[in-house]
């Protein structure tokens, strides 16, 4: 549910500057001869601009704790841009993880990274369950991969495909062909004892959000996208685990492994551990299409 509540503008300290009207996209505030005001037609999306903005710190809001805000460097004393680069070719989907736990505070610290992810309409409706028992992580692999068993034998029965296409249609159908050496890879493999679907990563991030906000799954990615690069700056790996995302929608006994509930989307799913190896140097990457319009 969204926050209420309106800004609120210290007179003492407000220099009536006019940069919270500016940055306010929706009109909720407007300009005044002494001081803005929050006398707008539209209602606060609690994007917190307005306190982010203000010179003086005269604009706090009822619906945010000051004890979060954090002063930024200026842009002249900001990241280096050649740093980040670095930072964003040093990420990779990593596959091989050392035996070592992930602790709750960099859990903390990775959702934390997430959170600060734009969202749609500010609904910041993400939700996050971590997974890191392993008795539930080998059940949510062997779930997962009696589900591939499943799909695949389903392919090769004219009845069975024919129930198949009527309830996930052909572009699933030819998804699945395609995805099928890779598949039975991963079958074997398990068979053999190597884990091929959550890499033995010790630990396991789900994503999901409400079905009633249409921006959920975006939003969500948004913030999948922070935390990967955060993992990255604190020396953890990550990987998404789309073959978990490809069919948990249509499980129920695997959604209730993941802790999701049946109102919400899962949105995406990530592996997150200390890289077994370092990569030590970038790889190429194709050229984007590009048209400038």
């Amino acid at each position: 549910m969204r926050p209420e509540g309106l800004p609120v503008i210290d007179a003492d300290l407000c220099t009536n500057c006019g940069r919270c009207v500016a940055v306010c996209s929706t009109d909720v505030l407007v300009a005044g001869e002494q001081r803005p005001a929050p006398d707008g037609p539209t209602p606060c999306f609690v994007c917190g601009h307005c306190v982010a903005v203000c010179p003086t710190g005269a604009i706090t809001h009822p619906s945010m704790n000051p004890e979060h805000f954090r002063e930024l460097l200026p842009w002249d004393d900001g990241v280096d841009p050649r740093l980040l680069f670095d930072l964003l070719r040093k990420r990779r989907s990593v596959r091989s993880y050392a035996d070592r736990p992930v602790s709750e505070e960099d859990v903390m610290t990775l959702i934390e990274a997430g959170v600060q992810a734009p969202s749609g309409l500010n609904e910041q409706s993400w939700h996050f369950n971590v997974i890191q028992d392993p008795d539930r992580l080998a059940h949510i692999r062997r779930r997962i991969l009696a589900i591939y068993v499943s799909l695949l034998n389903m392919l090769d029965g004219t009845l069975s495909r024919a129930m198949l296409r009527l309830t996930v249609g052909n572009h699933a159908i030819e998804s699945l062909e395609e995805a099928r050496p890779l598949l039975n890879n991963i079958i074997a493999k398990h068979h053999d004892g190597q884990d091929r679907l959550l890499w033995d990563a010790p630990t396991l991030m789900v994503v999901h959000s409400p079905e009633e906000d249409p921006a959920g799954t975006e939003s969500a990615h948004y913030a999948v996208s922070n935390i990967m690069l955060m993992a990255t700056a604190m020396g953890l790996g990550t990987c998404v685990v789309g073959f978990l995302t490809a069919v948990a929608e249509r499980d129920r006994r695997l959604q209730e492994l993941l802790g999701v509930p049946p109102e919400h989307t899962i949105d995406a799913a990530l592996v997150i551990g200390y890289p077994a190896e370092e990569y030590l140097r970038s790889v190429d990457k194709r050229a984007a299409a590009i048209d400038f319009i």
